[in-house]
């Protein structure tokens, strides 16, 4: 559907990766997935019965979101919200685009900061 989206909108269809890891609960550390794991992670089935995301998420500026959390519902930002995709940051590792934010317009929220450019702009 992505990939429809940016066509009908004259726009290139990227992917962007997720950086999975792993807690290491004997070390009480973290370490990040790569090679093998790391493919293996983005290629894995989205479970039904979980709350998981794909490891790998085709975004394109205009296309429509929904939020699926809720991130602060006193401002508006929660679980079912729609809006549309404005603006998207990341960086290219390794020949992969990872998403670092994105930014959101909300119709129902409201941003508390006086002067914004554009009040119904969220960045998560």
């Amino acid at each position: 559907m992505t990939k429809a989206f940016a066509k009908a909108t004259s726009q290139e269809f990227h992917v962007y990766y997720s950086e999975d890891w792993e807690v290491v609960k004997d070390k009480k550390t973290t370490r990040f997935l790569s090679g093998r794991e790391a493919e293996d992670a983005w290629n894995a089935d989205i479970k039904t019965d979980a709350r998981d995301l794909s490891g790998r998420l085709g975004l394109v500026v205009g296309m429509p979101i929904i939020v699926v959390d809720n991130l602060a519902v006193e401002l508006g930002v929660s679980n079912g919200s729609r809006g549309t995709l404005v603006g998207l940051n990341y960086v290219v590792l390794r020949g992969r685009r990872y998403a670092t934010s994105a930014d959101v317009r909300l119709p129902n929220y409201t941003n508390p900061v006086p002067g914004t450019d554009d009040p119904h702009v969220v960045t998560v």
